[in-house]
C-alpha cells in the first residue's frame, strides 16, 4: 500500500469513528437535511440511518424534492420502510412521520444533525471500494431493501413488467451533467459525458431485443424521436404533474427490474441501480457505456465510479 493510500485509510478510519462518539445523539430524534439529486439524497439517508442505528436514535422524516420540497412519504411507503428497518433497530421504527413531530415528547428529544451526511457516505464508500467488498449487513443494502414506492407509483412500475424482457438505458446528457463534465477529470479512455449520437451507435452495436426503456432528466421527446429513427422500440416515463424526484424514483425502479441495464459509472443513479439489481434482485446484467467507446459489463455491483475498475474489479458480498 503506497503512502498516500495508507494515509487516506487512516484518515477514513479516524473520521468514521467520530459519529460513534457523539453521545448527545443517543436516544435523540435527528433532524436532517438531504442534498443533491434523488440518489445523492438516498446516500445521505443511508448515512443518517447508520448514525441513528449506532446511537439508538431516530430520524425526523426528511424532505426530498428537486423543484419543490416534498416528504420522504410522498415518494416511498414510510410504514413499509419502518417495518423493514425495525428488524435492525431492536423492533423500533427509525423514521418519525412528519405529522407527529409536534408531539411535545418528540420535540424535546429532537436535535439538529451536525454531521455532514454526504462526507460520511463518501468515507464509507471509500472503504468499500478499497476492499472491493460490501457487507451483507451494510446499512446501504438494508435501506435499499426497505425502500418501496407508494402504491400509486408501484402500479406504474408494474405496467412495464408486463412487457418483459426489456432493456433499460440511462441517457445522461442533461444540462447539469454537461456542466459537471467540464470540470471532472477522468482517467484515460473514460468519458464523463457521452453525446447522444454516440450512445445510440453503441447501443445499436450492443443489440437490443424488444422494448428499450430510457430514462433521462430532460429532452424526453427528442431522445424518443432519435431512438425511433435509429430503429429501436423506445419508451419512457415522465409525468409533468409529478415532482421531479417522484419521476426519478419511478424510473429508478423500472430500470432496476429490466433484464439488462445500461448506464455509466460516474452516475450515482446508475451505480445504485446496479447495486440493487445485483445484490437485492439478483439481476446482475448491468453495463456501462463510458469506457473505450464500448458497452461493457460491470462486475463491481455498482460500487466503483472509475470506469475501468467497474469492469475489472469484482465486488464481493462479505
Amino acid at each position: 500500500m503506497n503512502g498516500r493510500r495508507k494515509l487516506n485509510k487512516i484518515l477514513s478510519r479516524f473520521l468514521l469513528t467520530r459519529p460513534q462518539k457523539i453521545t448527545d445523539y443517543k436516544g435523540k430524534n435527528l433532524s436532517i437535511t438531504l442534498k443533491g439529486g434523488l440518489c445523492n439524497k438516498l446516500h445521505c439517508l443511508v448515512s443518517a440511518c447508520d448514525i441513528a442505528l449506532n446511537n439508538e436514535a431516530k430520524i425526523i422524516e426528511p424532505f426530498f424534492g428537486w423543484k419543490k420540497r416534498i416528504l420522504f412519504s410522498d415518494i416511498y411507503d414510510i410504514d413499509f420502510f419502518n417495518n423493514e428497518m425495525e428488524k435492525h433497530n431492536h423492533g423500533k421504527q427509525i423514521i418519525i412521520p412528519k405529522n407527529l413531530v409536534e408531539d411535545k415528547k418528540i420535540k424535546e428529544l429532537t436535535v439538529e444533525n451536525n454531521i455532514d451526511l454526504w462526507d460520511y457516505s463518501e468515507l464509507k464508500l471509500r472503504e468499500e471500494r478499497e476492499r472491493f467488498g460490501i457487507s451483507r449487513d451494510s446499512t446501504t443494502l438494508r435501506v435499499l431493501s426497505a425502500l418501496r414506492l407508494n402504491s400509486r407509483y408501484e402500479r406504474i412500475v408494474d405496467k412495464y413488467f408486463k412487457n418483459r424482457p426489456y432493456t433499460a438505458l440511462q441517457v445522461r446528457t442533461e444540462s447539469d451533467w454537461v456542466q459537471y463534465a467540464k470540470d471532472k477529470v477522468a482517467e484515460k479512455d473514460e468519458d464523463v459525458l457521452v453525446p447522444l449520437d454516440k450512445i445510440l451507435m453503441l447501443v445499436s452495436e450492443f443489440g437490443v431485443d424488444g422494448t428499450l426503456f430510457f430514462t433521462s432528466g430532460q429532452n424526453h421527446e427528442d431522445i424518443f424521436d432519435q431512438l425511433l429513427k435509429a430503429g429501436f422500440e423506445p419508451c419512457y416515463f415522465y409525468n409533468p404533474d409529478f415532482e421531479y424526484e417522484i419521476n426519478a424514483a419511478i424510473n429508478f425502479e423500472i430500470c432496476c427490474n429490466a433484464e439488462r441495464f445500461i448506464g455509466l459509472s460516474r452516475s450515482s443513479y446508475s451505480n445504485l441501480i446496479s447495486l440493487k439489481r445485483a445484490v437485492i434482485l439478483n439481476l446482475d446484467q448491468s453495463y456501462i457505456y463510458n469506457l473505450n467507446g464500448k458497452i461493457l459489463r460491470r462486475i463491481d455491483k455498482g460500487l466503483q465510479p472509475v470506469a475501468s475498475l467497474s469492469v475489472s474489479k469484482k465486488t464481493s458480498i462479505l
